[in-house]
């Protein structure tokens, strides 16, 4: 199955001491959230092993500083699911909800007036983001999480018209759709520092943060096209380069997709070598030429860079997210955790 797709990462992983203890504690808090009312979406919260995602992707953290990239990423996984299910096609409802979460950050993590549970929670994440972080930070951070909130209304709206996005489409809307730059924000408080804007901003950071994207967002879309093809969805690279107008299609029948599907599966494979060939070079570049100044964030940034695409990896390989799909005609969430909210405007 493709979860068994191999990948050779330049980097080492490694996993928090702290992992079974915040998987423990990401249970109590989602619970006190609101966010397992029913026992089905406890299970399935239990197959994600969000906790464990995190603590590969910052393995030298823990207690409340892993708490809070967890529950970050526990509440896009949430919002994720709740979006990709019965409101798939429908962009008018999807961007509603999305601007209610634009709504929590701008008024500082405070949520709406009969808000539901997923609104809540975000509340509670963004107010302990915003704890000590700075207003540059702060607004970076939150630019990120509405580049995510703002795909899905784009996806959403693909999906209503039947549009199969290009390679090029696709490729710009999943560095938004991934969320790895937030998570990359996240790393930055699981390890108490921020980038600056004067390093954020040079072209070396900013490739190096784009291909750590494009290496995590693509193992994702490989691990997970059949969770994908079974929702019916075409936003995945693996589908995007099978649909595009110009592929070849040597064969027909089941083996010819099976071909086709190994040949792009090679073919993607390649991508991510090229991409980590690429971020190593600009890896040494940063070190040769950042000042004394920036070398401590920069070497904290990479390692956080680092430490992602290969954590991602190890969690993506064994995840029962992609392994145990929701049957056909089910949704993914069995209870309603984002309701609609009645507003005076």
């Amino acid at each position: 199955m493709p979860q068994d797709t191999a990948f050779t990462l330049p980097f080492d992983a490694a996993t928090s001491p702290d992992a079974d203890a915040a998987r423990r504690r990401s249970l109590l808090w989602s619970r006190r959230q609101g966010l397992l009312a029913d026992p089905v979406d406890e299970a399935r919260f239990l197959r994600w092993d969000i906790a464990g995602l995190m603590a590969v992707w910052n393995p030298r953290t823990g207690g409340a500083r892993l708490d809070l990239t967890v529950d970050a990423v526990v509440v896009a996984t949430f919002l994720d699911d709740h979006v990709d299910g019965p409101l798939a096609d429908r962009p008018d409802r999807v961007g509603a909800v999305c601007a209610d979460f634009n709504r929590v950050i701008a008024a500082g993590g405070r949520p709406p007036a009969g808000a539901g549970p997923l609104l809540r929670a975000f509340g509670d994440v963004w107010r302990r983001l915003a704890d000590g972080a700075s207003p540059a930070w702060l607004e970076r951070t939150g630019q990120h999480w509405q580049w995510f909130l703002g795909a899905y209304t784009q996806e959403a709206r693909n999906r209503a018209h039947r549009h199969v996005p290009t390679l090029a489409e696709y490729a710009e809307l999943r560095r938004r759709s991934g969320f790895v730059h937030a998570m990359l924000d996240l790393s930055q408080k699981a390890y108490g520092f921020e980038l600056p804007d004067r390093l954020y901003s040079q072209p070396v950071v900013r490739r190096m943060l784009d291909i750590t994207a494009d290496v995590v967002d693509t193992l994702n879309d490989v691990h997970s096209v059949e969770k994908e093809e079974s929702r019916g969805d075409l936003h995945n690279l693996v589908l995007v380069i099978e649909n595009a107008p110009d592929r070849a299609r040597a064969h027909a029948g089941e083996r010819g997709r099976e071909r086709e599907r190994a040949d792009t599966v090679r073919e993607i494979q390649g991508m991510v070598t090229a991409w980590c060939e690429e971020f190593l070079v600009l890896e040494q570049r940063l070190t040769d030429g950042v000042g004394a100044r920036d070398a401590g964030t920069a070497a904290l940034i990479t390692d956080c860079m680092r430490t992602a695409m290969s954590g991602y990896l190890e969690w993506s390989r064994t995840t029962r997210r992609y392994s145990h799909l929701v049957p056909a005609g089910e949704a993914a969430l069995a209870a309603d955790l984002v309701p609609d909210l009645v507003r005076a405007d």
